[in-house]
């Protein structure tokens, strides 16, 4: 029985049938909520899933900065399922604590006199697929326009 555990294990390795799943853009920033207990909102970022099965987002867990200042560290609030051989733009409904307030409000008035802001993130996103899980860290660094930085009414 271990020999076709090893066998199938090795199969899967020198077959490259896993590739890794990347986040290739984020283009938008949305706040739905701002407070004491922390933030909600969406950001909109293109995935590529070179896979030839369908992968789920579970966890994520980043450390967002606008214009290079940390202001919260954010975690994936729901799943998403990445279809097969697809790169498609995605909302992820992301969730933040340990709001670094004073870091926001410093970034807010950056913003105010900057045609586009410098959002970043460090951290690794969870997935998942063929029953195995896998962490893969990202780094992302893009301006986005002033515009695509917002706070939705409520």
């Amino acid at each position: 029985m271990r020999f076709w555990v090893v066998l199938f294990c090795w199969l899967l390795a020198s077959c490259h049938v896993y590739k890794d799943v990347t986040v290739e853009n984020v283009r938008q920033l949305e706040f739905q909520e701002i407070g004491a207990q922390g933030i909600e909102g969406t950001l909109k970022v293109t995935i590529n899933n070179p896979n030839r099965f369908t992968v789920e987002l579970t966890d994520a867990d980043i450390d967002l900065s606008l214009q290079g200042r940390k202001v919260a560290r954010v975690r994936l609030a729901e799943h998403l399922l990445v279809p097969k051989q697809s790169k498609n733009e995605y909302l992820l409904k992301i969730k933040g604590t340990e709001a670094n307030f004073e870091a926001a409000l410093s970034s807010g008035f950056a913003i105010l006199f900057a045609d586009e802001i410098i959002i970043g993130g460090e951290g690794y996103v969870e997935g998942k697929a063929l029953k195995i899980t896998k962490k893969l860290p990202i780094t992302f660094e893009k301006p986005i326009k002033k515009s695509d930085l917002k706070k939705k009414k409520t």
